[in-house]
């Protein structure tokens, strides 16, 4: 019996259960799209949808075809109901004749790269795993990106395949991922933070870092007048969202019947923020020496935690996103199932730690969906705080991650001399 289980196993790992669980969750959507219609079948699983389907590549494309006739894409709301935020790179495809009658086949050619990288992020763990994975997969937060396809799912792929591909022995596969996450950052800036990969603080990381930091530099300052007006064009809002200023917006709309005090515009999100991340900080520097939990693995699982990480805390600080951007919370996922692994194999450096940090990834993906997402009870607390929760833990893994790289070269530099 344990052979036939194993055998199971072997044929219908993680995988599979991804693969299997997308596909049966696409045939649901089509089908209840069929019978009820787009809106009341997204809503059936808690996204709150927008017309008209595909709406994020419908807007995208809608702008640059007026880009070809000439239009200014970044006035605002030229071309369509909402203003074009992502940078000038994605105009170009207007020159290809491409316009929003293309948008169904190029969303569904983002939505099969991403669902295939992370099939492959994720396979080769146990069937229960992939049966989580694939929760996370289908939560809220993640099909409200699939149903207005948006850019992240593009940008998701990009650097899970980076993560993928990443190996410290070899420099043709480092090459390779520095190409990816620099495509990923010319389409949307956001792989930037990738750079936290740094916390490792191996030679190779910091080549890695430091090559994408630089191309960041020069990118942003080649489009630096388009980073003002994508800046500008870039919604603020409470609802359905996250980051550093959504749950001072959403108490001030809480209270609008009283007179608003626009928390959001002072002082406070800015400090609250500051001093969770010096608090991860300064807990990470009293517990580096004192324990082993949180090893972040040289394996792709390991290398995508480090870019889910970044990209969490990173987005954190700029104020508000959208929930779906916490679709790059999945890169987190496989490193942090392997710590469980570990755990149940007596691996006494893992432990409640990691289970925690698990639950709230998972919790964050869940929670932050609402899809009642236009009313006063979009706003919830407990997604803030977790978000919130989530932030301080981030920031203080990659700290403590640096620390341990940094106690590694600093003893290896004192051998040397001696």
């Amino acid at each position: 019996m344990l052979g036939d289980a194993m055998m199971s196993e072997r044929y219908l790992g993680s995988g599979g259960v991804l693969l299997l669980g997308m596909i049966a969750m696409t045939a649901a959507i089509f089908s209840l799209t069929n019978l009820v219609g787009w809106d009341a079948a997204w809503r059936a699983f808690g996204v709150t949808p927008l017309q008209p389907p595909f709406f994020d590549m419908h807007v995208i494309n809608d702008y640059a075809e007026c880009a070809r006739k000439g239009v200014d894409a970044y006035a605002p709301r030229a071309c369509s109901v909402v203003n074009f935020n992502i940078p000038p790179a994605w105009l170009w495809i207007g020159s290809l004749g491409v316009n929003g009658s293309d948008s169904p086949w190029l969303s569904a050619a983002i939505i099969t790269a991403a669902a295939t990288i992370m099939v492959l992020l994720f396979k080769g763990r146990s069937r229960s795993q992939g049966v989580v994975a694939l929760g996370a997969l289908i939560s809220p937060t993640v099909l409200m990106g699939v149903e207005r396809a948006n850019l992240d799912l593009l940008i998701l792929a990009l650097v899970g395949c980076a993560a993928l591909i990443y190996e410290e022995r070899s420099a043709a596969r480092i090459g390779g991922a520095v190409a990816l996450i620099c495509s990923g950052i010319v389409l949307k800036l956001i792989p930037v933070f990738c750079v936290s990969l740094i916390a490792r603080l191996s030679k190779r990381a910091l080549i890695f870092a430091c090559v994408v930091a630089a191309f960041s530099l020069l990118y942003l300052s080649y489009i630096f007048d388009y980073v003002v007006l994508i800046r500008r064009n870039v919604p603020t809002t409470f609802i359905l969202s996250y980051g550093y200023k959504a749950a001072f917006m959403g108490i001030d709309h809480l209270r609008a019947e009283l007179t608003p005090i626009h928390l959001e515009e002072t002082w406070a999100p800015t400090l609250t923020a500051a001093a969770v991340f010096f608090g991860a900080g300064a807990l990470a520097l009293h517990t580096h020496r004192r324990t082993e939990s949180f090893a972040i693995s040289a394996s792709p699982a390991g290398t995508a935690f480090l870019f889910g990480a970044g990209i969490y805390c990173g987005t954190y600080v700029l104020g508000t996103n959208f929930v779906y951007r916490l679709m790059f919370l999945l890169l987190c996922i496989p490193q942090l199932q392997d710590w469980q692994t570990q755990r149940r194999n007596g691996n006494q450096s893992t432990g409640n730690a990691e289970l925690g940090l698990y639950a709230t990834v998972v919790g964050a993906l869940w929670l932050n969906g609402n899809a009642n997402g236009h009313s006063v009870s979009a706003f919830l607390v407990l997604p803030q705080i977790l978000n919130l929760i989530l932030f301080f833990s981030m920031s203080a893994v990659l700290v403590l991650v640096f620390l341990r790289g940094l106690s590694v070269a600093v003893c290896g530099l004192r051998r040397a001399k001696n």
